[in-house]
Parts: structure tokens; sequence; C-alpha cells
């Protein structure tokens, strides 16, 4: 059974004890003081089982404040964390905080020299609360003369900026502020320092931060009052460096061997990240590569080449790959090629008009041009003809690497003749 079921029947429970109370009231009036009795006894009992009383130590540090110090007084000594030990209900110990407690000593018309105080603690916000003891009990506190003074502001810069800014003022707006406190504390405090975070900081601004008074090494000065508790400090930076992504280009020189020609250029990376100075980047709008020769080259070439930023500017890769493609140049020729019977049959003699015809090659430049003589043929085939004149297709016949597109005229006639 739920928590809300139980209350809801521990209801029920006391709602009947009331109705028979009433009647037996009505039937008998001094049953009333004894019936309302038993009826909060009883709500007692349930609310307890429901929601059970906890003694426990508060999980929370809890501060001593000093009340009623004199006006020519400050308070020297650092009071320690106090320790509460409290018993409440369960459902209060959920929404306990260091706020539902207030320990403070009180300090009036105590002088300035050491004393041994005791701690009052109040419980604010919540009731059913009960105190059972605090620890330390009582506490000792130095008064000193209060004394006043004032100290530099120095702006301290926290964290750092991002990669190409630099820093160029930090300026708070008031020069001094005033310390206060316990003469031996104040005399110890020689600057406050107001922490300036440009973690991230790309643009210049203007902060509100908390001052902190600090000695002369640098060490937080604890128990002195500092007035005002903050200030505004602008921050003024610049771009020092610039970061942008520059395309590589390659110049390439000289000529690839006859014949032949440049298909394609690739670079990897095509482009790259380079920093440097902003006069330096904003002038430069690729970065050159190495010179690559073509001269006499006939296969493709693959060159790694060293990337070289003008002084002053650093990029994130340092080598590129170059890769030309270098390809035939592809042509056509037509050449005058006597055709030829073949398969003729023993005994007869052949007789062919035109005698030559004009055959139309295209392949590469080195290739056709290193085409030898025969070659290149026009045949007819003469196996199966008869004496006689007949128009026969001309088929012709090339080397490997050379296409035949056309050949002119594409019949001749063959006289065929027996003596």
């Amino acid at each position: 059974m739920g928590m809300q079921q139980r209350a809801a029947a521990a209801l029920a429970v006391a709602v009947d004890v009331l109705r028979r109370a009433c009647f037996h009231i009505r039937r008998s009036p001094g049953l009333t003081v004894f019936s309302l009795v038993i009826g909060v006894a009883l709500w007692v009992v349930v609310t307890e089982d429901e929601n059970p009383t906890r003694e426990d130590v508060v999980p929370l540090p809890i501060v001593i404040e000093a009340v009623n110090v004199g006006p020519q007084y400050a308070v020297a000594n650092t009071l320690p964390s106090l320790r509460v030990r409290v018993a409440a209900p369960e459902d209060r110990w959920e929404r306990m905080t260091a706020g539902n407690f207030r320990a403070f000593v009180d300090l009036n018309q105590v002088e300035a020299r050491e004393q041994f105080v005791p701690v009052h603690v109040e419980i604010i916000g919540l009731s059913r609360v009960r105190l059972i003891d605090v620890a330390p009990s009582a506490v000792t506190v130095n008064l000193e003369q209060l004394v006043t003074k004032q100290v530099r502001v120095v702006p301290q810069v926290v964290g750092t900026l991002p990669r190409g800014y630099a820093l160029t003022g930090t300026t708070p707006d008031r020069p001094q502020a005033e310390v206060s406190g316990a003469r031996s504390l104040v005399v110890l405090v020689s600057e406050v320092v107001a922490p300036i975070n440009v973690t991230g900081l790309i643009v210049g601004l203007e902060q509100a931060v908390t001052l902190t008074a600090v000695a002369e090494g640098g060490g937080e000065i604890r128990g002195v009052t500092v007035r005002p508790a903050t200030a505004r400090v602008a921050v003024s930076l610049r771009q020092n460096t610039l970061s942008r992504v520059l395309p590589l280009e390659v110049e390439v020189g000289g000529q690839p061997a006859p014949g032949y020609r440049v298909t394609a250029i690739k670079i990897t990376p095509p482009s790259v990240r380079a920093e440097g100075a902003i006069d330096v980047l904003q002038g430069v709008d690729a970065l050159r590569l190495q010179r690559v020769d073509l001269t006499g080259q006939q296969a493709d070439m693959r060159i790694v080449t060293r990337v070289a930023p003008p002084e002053g500017m650093a990029t994130a890769v340092t080598t590129a790959v170059v890769e030309v493609t270098i390809a035939p140049i592809v042509s056509a020729v037509t050449l005058p090629v006597t055709v030829e019977v073949t398969g003729l049959r023993p005994g007869f003699t052949a007789r062919v008009t035109p005698a030559t015809v004009a055959v139309l090659l295209e392949g590469p430049v080195p290739r056709l041009n290193a085409l030898a003589a025969g070659t290149v043929r026009a045949v007819v085939d003469g196996a199966a003809l008869n004496v006689g004149t007949v128009d026969v297709r001309v088929s012709p016949v090339a080397p490997d690497g050379v296409a035949v597109r056309e050949v002119q005229p594409a019949l001749v006639s063959v006289t065929l003749t027996r003596p």
C-alpha cells in the first residue's frame, strides 16, 4: 500500500471515530474532551507511521556569521563551519537547504580582544524541525580595530585566446577600490584583482567581474570587504593572424613527345589551410607548387612536390601530389593503296579498275607516323569469281592500333580472264 493510500485509510478511521464520538457526545456531553484526546492521539500515531521522525546531522555546510559588531571593530579570524544535528519528519529532509539555518555569534558589547562566544542557530522556513545539538557550541572570535584603505584594481587575465588573436588591453572602469576589515588583514592586501576570462574571445567587450583582495604574492585575503564588490572591465584585442583555405596551382613547362598531349592535371589535395600574418595572407590568392617539366614525355607522370608558402605563412599540409595524364594525339590520314586480288584459281588473270583505292585511317599520331609500307592493304577475294567483269567490295586490312574509317571507292571492277 502506498503512502497516499495509507493516509486515506487513516483519515477514514479518524472520520469514523469522530462520527461515533459525536453520537455519544449528544447522549453524554461529558465524553467530549475524552473523544477529542483520543482523536488527536490517533492522528499523531497515524502521522508518525506515515512520516517518521529522523534524527541526523544536516549534510550541508552552515556558515557562522558575526552580528552586532561594533562600528569600530572587525572580526580578524575566520569562523568555522557549523555541524548541526536536528530531528525532523522524513519529508522535511528532502526540502532542507543551508538557507533554512542561520548560525551567528552575537558580538554586542564585545571589546577588541579574543573572546569565546556561544553560537546561536535559528531554523527558518521549516516547521516541525527540532534542534538537537550544534558543534562547536561556542567559537573563538578575535576582534580588531576596523581600518580602511584604497588599493589599485588590477585586471587578471584567465584562459587563452583563440589562435591568431592577441590581447591589446584590459581597462577597469575604476582605478581603485576600498578594502576594509581587521587591521591585521587589511595590511596584507596589496591590490584587488578583477579576473577576466578570455577563453574563445574573438571580439572586444566589457565584462562585469567580482573584485578579490589579494596579498603581494597573489594569495587571496579572506575576511575583508571590498567596495564596490564588482567592477566592469573593457577588453580589447586584435587579430594578428588569419586563416584561409587556398587552392594549389602547378606550373607545367615543356612539350610532350611529338604526337602526345596533356589531357588532365590533378593536384591532391586541391587546396590547403594556411595561416599567417594578415598582410601576407591577404595578398595571396593561391599557392604555386614547383614547376613540372613535360619535355619529351610519352606516359603519365606522378610527382610528389613540396608545398612552399611564402615567408610569414604556414600550411597544415607540407606536400602535395601532382598527377599529369599524357595521351597520344588521335589523327587521321588517307593513304593510296593498291588493290590486291587474292584466292585466284590457277590459270586465271585479274585486272582491277581502279587499281588503287584511298584508305582513310584513324589512330594515334605516333602510330600513324610509324606505319611501314605494305602494312595497310586493300584486298578483294577472287576465289569465287568467274570469267568476266564484276563489282567486288574492297576489304581493308590495317595493323593493330589503327582503325579504318573509310575506303574510296568501296567497290572496284574486277575483270577475270583465262588465256
